[in-house]
């Protein structure tokens, strides 16, 4: 039996497609379009017609939506479509995998934008769909959601980085984020086992089943403020000051141009050179992220910090002496 996720994507992508043109399509050219049997295209209009309420018909051969239907009303200034767009861009670029679900939102969206960008959002939901697809990460994601929007406990069995094996937990998820440069997605939960919230990395889960118990998440939890004196998805330690020397010309202008955190404060010297201040906690995605930089940025403050930082740059160096 057909996985009905996959189904109900295909039908919302023919849906879209015979909005979209009025000159209609064959069953043959839908069934070649989509990868499907001439059987499967011809439930599929049945499905428009009888369960999403769709006005097709048949026109000598060739499948349209009746003149004058058109898709619910949403609007969109140029601006917000642009966001649509970039939207799609960044969740392209976040997943580097295909989520049907993905594919689903963005291309019932793209019936509502300006053709030039409607065009653009459906080039990239076709390069997703060439890409991997995990069944077991959707899955497990579609079950964390479940408990979070339903406020129910989760049994997850978890193994974190350096665990041998995957241990069960009893958690309460109070809100699912994103992190983009590590291209995956957390829940910051309360954990049962240690009694403390705690942020678990959803690909690490490797299985996951919603209880019958319910949940509160409280009243006085606010996810920014949460995540507000992290660098990333960490949030662990005090929150301390941070300062970074730049002398580099491109470098000073390419931190300018960004907002990496919001409590950056930039403070350009009469020697050419500029201090950048931040207000985080000291986790190792700040740590990486100024090793990254190389020999263009000196960590001033805190000295633990930078001596972290120049026992790092050692062992490097020693690394490579070695060849």
């Amino acid at each position: 039996m057909e996985d009905k996720v996959r189904k109900t994507e295909r039908l919302i992508q023919i849906w879209v497609l015979l909005a979209d043109n009025p000159n209609g399509f064959s069953i043959k050219e839908l069934a070649s379009r989509f990868g499907v049997n001439i059987r499967t295209v011809y439930r599929d209009m049945t499905s428009l017609g009888t369960d999403l309420h769709v006005p097709v018909r048949d026109d000598k051969g060739r499948w349209k939506i009746e003149p004058g239907y058109r898709l619910p009303p949403i609007q969109f200034t140029l601006s917000e479509a642009l966001n649509i767009f970039l939207a799609a861009r960044l969740m392209l670029r976040y997943s580097n995998r295909y989520d049907p679900n993905t594919d689903a939102t963005f291309t019932k969206l793209s019936a509502v934008l300006p053709t030039t960008l409607a065009e653009q959002v459906r080039k990239t939901m076709a390069w997703m769909q060439k890409l991997e697809k995990n069944e077991k990460h959707l899955r497990i994601l579609s079950t964390v959601a479940e408990a979070w929007v339903s406020q129910r406990r989760l049994k997850i069995e978890y193994r974190s980085l350096p665990a041998k094996a995957a241990v069960e937990r009893i958690i309460e998820p109070y809100y699912i984020e994103p992190a983009a440069p590590g291209h995956a997605s957390y829940v910051i939960a309360h954990c049962h086992r240690t009694g403390k919230l705690r942020t678990f990395k959803i690909e690490r889960i490797e299985s996951a089943e919603l209880t019958n118990q319910s949940y509160t998440v409280p009243a006085d939890f606010d996810a920014n403020e949460f995540f507000g004196s992290s660098w990333g998805i960490v949030v662990e330690g005090e929150v301390q000051t941070v300062k970074l020397k730049i002398e580099d010309r491109e470098l000073i202008r390419l931190m300018s141009e960004t907002v990496w955190h919001p409590s950056q404060v930039l403070d350009k010297k009469n020697d050419g050179s500029m201090v950048m201040t931040l207000r985080v906690t000291d986790t190792v995605e700040l740590y990486s992220w100024i090793l990254g930089w190389g020999e263009y940025v000196e960590v001033l403050e805190p000295k633990e910090l930078r001596q972290e930082i120049i026992d790092t740059a050692k062992n490097v160096v020693k690394l490579y002496e070695k060849g």
